[in-house]
């Protein structure tokens, strides 16, 4: 995938919606008005291991993205399938490499971590997105912020469902309540 370049005051993040439109809908509406939404894989698909969740709708959920209005990024998550690419009208990326307001920015679903540090430190990345675990995390390491937004739909681990809001002073991941769970300053 090139290197795409965005120019806007706020990005959003959020990550395995796992089928859920309540989910999607909560999570752009808690993140607010933004120039673009990462999202960071398991888009439709609860999988074999997760109970199916509540307001399990992956019809109303892929014509949900397919009319989402603003820009959107996917990278392509272990319960995405091409099918899911056919009914939302996008491709889900085995990764995303953005370049937003100056800083570099890597997204892959967090299956491979091995694969996901080697791009990160390959692009020089300052800002490392995953998902996957369902467990928000914000953290320093070796030069770079690592951020998991954590599940929309299945939050594990404790944790409550959330995603993240990114602007140019801080990396936040909020509660679908609204709620600060950890900010990070640039």
């Amino acid at each position: 995938m090139s290197t795409e370049v965005i120019n806007c005051d706020r990005l959003g993040v959020m990550s395995d919606t796992h089928g859920s439109l309540n989910g999607w809908s909560f999570a752009v509406d808690a993140i607010g008005p933004v120039g673009a939404m990462l999202h960071a894989g398991d888009v439709l698909y609860h999988g074999p291991r997760n109970p199916i969740p509540e307001w399990y709708q992956p019809s109303d959920l892929g014509s949900a993205i397919k009319n989402y209005k603003g820009m959107l990024l996917v990278s392509r998550g272990n319960c995405d399938a091409p099918v899911d690419e056919m009914v939302t009208n996008m491709e889900f990326h085995p990764w995303v490499s953005l370049v937003w307001n100056g800083r570099k920015i890597i997204m892959m679903h967090g299956d491979n971590i091995p694969l996901l540090h080697a791009l990160a430190h390959e692009g020089q990345a300052d800002l490392v997105i995953s998902g996957h675990t369902h467990i928000p995390s914000l953290e320093r390491e070796e030069g770079m912020i690592f951020l998991n937004p954590g599940s929309t739909t299945l939050p594990k681990g404790g944790s409550r469902a959330s995603a993240a809001v990114i602007d140019d002073k801080a990396i936040t991941v909020l509660t679908l309540d609204g709620d600060v769970l950890y900010s990070e300053k640039w």
